[in-house]
């Protein structure tokens, strides 16, 4: 009898991260943006801000427009794919 484990193996490091999601985590994609731009406002701000007292604060006021931003951008795609191109001539 064969055993099966050297193909659990190969199924392990064949997944691919950019090409499938990740499994159980697929439909929450959308919420791994706030420690995103957590981390890029982190970096940011630890070379920018001169007073490590400002650090925390403009770290998270950054982090807030990050997310503003985002959302701005998809509410206006969205607006754009559902009520602007529908008002367009097909042909």
């Amino acid at each position: 009898m064969t055993s099966l484990a050297p193909f659990a193996l190969v199924q392990l490091f064949a997944w691919s991260p950019i090409l499938e999601p990740a499994p159980g985590i697929a439909h929450w994609w959308w919420a791994l943006s706030i420690p995103m731009a957590l981390f890029v406002a982190m970096a940011y701000k630890a070379t920018r801000v001169k007073e490590m007292s400002e650090y925390w604060g403009a770290t998270i006021k950054m982090m807030v427009q990050i997310l503003a931003v985002m959302v701005g951008i998809a509410v206006g795609l969205a607006l754009l794919i559902q009520v602007v191109l529908p008002l367009l001539p097909a042909e």
